[in-house]
Order: structure tokens, then C-alpha cells, then sequence
């Protein structure tokens, strides 16, 4: 079997990835690892990346009082996503998504 090239490979997750994120947009999207993986008898690419999610930290008051700084939650909380996209190395077609937890 013939399998696509690493860079077809990568390209074909981030745009899996930004489209199951079309409703909200991955930002800082970026390479973290890839690996050519068998699973289940299929040839695949294993294709991590990083990107940046912004979320809102809670108002002051709904977090309770042992936190004394309120002016801090105010500021959104940008926190760095890592997923591991899976494309058949044969067709380029999407596989499946796994959330990938960094230590």
C-alpha cells in the first residue's frame, strides 16, 4: 500500500480539525507530532496539534470568597488544546479525533 505523504497528511487534519471547529476557530493552530500508526489493520497517520482556546473566567461573586482577587477574573483564561487527529494513510480521509491530555 502507498501511503499519502506526511505533509499531505498533516494538512488533510488541520482541515478536519478547523472544520469540526468551524464554530469556533482554533487559534495558534500548530504541529505538535505526528506518527505512522497500524490500528485495527489499518495503516494511519497520527497527527497532533496544538492550538489556543479562550474561555471566560467566572465573575468574582460565583466563585466563591476564598478567591480575594476579583479584578483577575475579569481577564479571559487562554488555555492550550492538544488533539490527535487520525487519517487513513491510504486515502487522506479523516478517522477519528482524540483529545491528547500533556503531562
Amino acid at each position: 500500500m502507498q501511503a499519502i505523504p506526511v505533509k499531505e497528511a498533516v494538512r488533510h487534519a488541520k482541515q478536519s480539525l478547523i472544520e469540526l471547529y468551524a464554530d469556533d476557530p482554533p487559534k495558534a493552530l500548530a504541529l505538535e507530532e505526528i506518527a505512522f500508526v497500524r490500528d485495527g489493520g489499518r495503516d494511519l497517520w497520527s497527527v497532533t496539534l496544538g492550538f489556543d482556546r479562550t474561555w471566560a473566567a467566572p465573575a468574582a461573586d460565583e466563585a466563591g470568597p476564598a478567591l480575594a482577587n476579583p479584578g483577575w477574573f475579569a481577564q479571559p483564561v487562554e488555555h492550550r488544546i492538544y488533539k490527535t487527529v487520525f487519517i487513513d494513510a491510504a486515502t487522506g480521509e479523516f478517522v477519528k479525533m482524540d483529545i491528547r491530555q500533556i503531562q
